[in-house]
């Protein structure tokens, strides 16, 4: 039981943990080339478009889309996350040293880092960053200063930092990612004034870029010539500030801007502007947030794993996303979702198949009449209610998915909420038949809010009280063990089990889509676990050039 109590998850708190993993993803570019492919070459400026206005670079209170793009260009963390959400080292010079029962992290410094204002970072800075969060005054993200109020902390030298945690954590590397903050500029400050600084409308960080220029227009950036990993090889980049995505197209069509990331998608009409010119690229991206439709056991026809199977096979996700969304989502077949290490895919057990749905509802009883499918022998009808929150397009979800279960007789009456009934409802008491809900575990594959049998209570997130031995086990040492290999291991058995018992009818993620200069190079995105994910290797980024001639050489 005490194993169980550990870590007891506090929503929101647990929607953004991340873990690392050992795998290092390299991404290099070649010094030469065969003759007639572009070379990387340091100069240049690229220009992107933001929804958003900032109003202060500091990584431990972004607020806006536009304070964390900023954020991540001038500060660097201990550690950052690869494209699947693998640890990879930052500031650090190597993946960090955790001790075999999980609880004791080193961080080794690399010894070649600076400030953007030439002094030298080392590891006073990074236990007064942490201990600016832990101080009880702290005005920051509320999730930093519950994961660190018990980390001890100790330098042991300029150059090793040593955390212990009270209780083996793995996802905990997820928050070794935040900024570190130059003590030299701020150690007087206390916690209070951390928050309204004046520091952060000109920062001094130490990553890739350094800030110029802010206004609530635009910022201007300029590479770092000392940043650790190299020169970026983009000599500016300039974000500019727009209200929405409106805005953003507008932008970018009329040559205002370089490129841009559209969180609301673009309809299929939209995209077609964009792909018939040849001066973009289009890349559709996806984070880890996905909706499904809970099912609450205590409703009857729910708690026949048969029905559930029913359920998610009668639906056609490919036609919700075209007709509803624009096509801009993609279909999930797990409940870690693609792309994420740890991902395993399971597309049999959610794809669309109405004879198999069929014969699902036949075995379990439940025979198609006039009215709708019954219960053999009895007058009890297949049929529930979906609530829905009146969020954009979500009650348009809900009714499709009503519209498409009909076809089978079954029938779910959607019910729309306004959000805070539908919070009250749905997450604080309870009370729903099938619930459709977005969630975003983040990245890393620790589901234990969401699925674990002590999480259906209190503040946890197993809203349907989805209880078994073995899940609960995987879940336990998924979040405990150290060793990457193993997690895998647990993972995958985990998503074995949901497959079988479908508490939850998996839906889609949605899709973003990234639009930049077609001689913008070495863009590599992977997974958006925050939207500034997108600038994963930015330092690598360059401006197409000619390749030499032989009269050059």
């Amino acid at each position: 039981q005490a194993m169980r109590d550990l870590y007891r998850p506090r929503w929101p708190l647990l929607l953004t943990l991340i873990v690392g993993i050992g795998a290092i993803i390299a991404l290099t570019y070649l010094t030469s080339k065969p003759s007639g492919e572009a070379l990387p070459a340091h100069g240049g400026s690229y220009v992107e478009g933001v929804a958003g206005t900032p109003l202060r670079v500091n990584p431990l209170f972004t607020t806006n889309e536009a304070e964390q793009d900023l954020s991540s260009l001038v500060f660097a963390g201990l550690v950052r996350l690869g494209p699947r959400g693998d640890v990879q080292p930052d500031l650090v010079e190597d993946e960090p040293t955790v001790s075999p029962d999980g609880r004791e992290y080193t961080f080794r410094l690399r010894r070649n880092v600076s400030w953007q204002d030439g002094e030298r970072l080392d590891a006073n800075d990074v236990v007064f960053t942490i201990q600016a969060i832990q101080d009880p005054d702290f005005q920051g993200d509320p999730r930093l200063a519950e994961v660190f109020q018990d980390v001890q902390i100790e330098a042991l030298d300029d150059y090793t930092v040593v955390m212990t945690l009270t209780q083996p954590f793995a996802p905990f590397l997820a928050f070794a990612t935040v900024g570190i903050l130059p003590r030299h500029l701020l150690g007087d400050l206390d916690a209070a004034g951390l928050i309204d600084s004046p520091f952060y409308e000109r920062p001094i960080g130490s990553g890739p870029f350094r800030l110029i220029e802010l206004t609530s227009t635009g910022a201007v950036l300029r590479s770092f010539d000392g940043y650790h990993m190299g020169r970026p090889l983009l000599e500016t980049l300039e974000l500019r500030f727009y209200r929405d995505d409106a805005t953003l197209l507008t932008a970018l069509r009329g040559g205002e801007i370089d490129g841009a990331l559209f969180q609301s998608g673009l309809t299929p009409e939209k995209l077609t502007l964009l792909d018939d010119e040849d001066r973009w690229v289009r890349r559709s991206l996806h984070g880890t947030a996905y909706y499904l439709v809970y099912l609450n056991p205590d409703t009857p026809p729910f708690s026949d794993a048969e029905v559930r199977r029913a359920l998610q096979h009668s639906l056609n996700r490919e036609t919700l996303i075209a007709e509803v969304l624009d096509g801009q989502a993609l279909p999930v077949d797990s409940p870690i979702v693609s792309d994420l290490w740890a991902h395993v895919s399971d597309p049999s057990a959610y794809a669309f198949d109405p004879a198999r749905a069929e014969a699902l509802l036949d075995d379990a009883g439940w025979v198609p009449g006039e009215g709708g499918r019954t219960k053999e022998d009895e007058d009890a009808p297949l049929q529930f209610t979906l609530a829905s929150s009146d969020a954009p397009t979500q009650s348009e979800v809900a009714q499709e998915i009503a519209r498409q279960w009909a076809q089978l007789g079954i029938r779910a009456e959607v019910q729309v909420m306004g959000a805070s009934q539908f919070v009250e409802d749905v997450f604080q008491r309870q009370e729903f038949d099938a619930a459709l809900v977005r969630i975003d575990p983040g990245p890393d594959p620790d589901l234990y809010p969401f699925w674990h049998s002590t999480q259906a209570f209190g503040e946890g997130r197993n809203l349907v009280g989805f209880s078994n031995e073995d899940a609960d086990q995987l879940l336990e040492d998924g979040r405990q063990t150290p060793s990457v290999a193993q997690r895998a291991e647990d993972y995958l058995a985990f998503q074995e089990i949901f497959a079988q018992e479908l508490p939850a009818v998996l839906l889609y993620t949605p899709a973003y889509q990234y639009v930049y200069r077609a001689d913008l190079q070495a863009v590599s995105p992977g997974l958006l676990f925050t939207l500034s994910s997108r600038f994963y290797n930015v330092h690598l980024w360059f401006v197409e050039t000619e390749p030499p001639t032989d009269d050059d050489e």
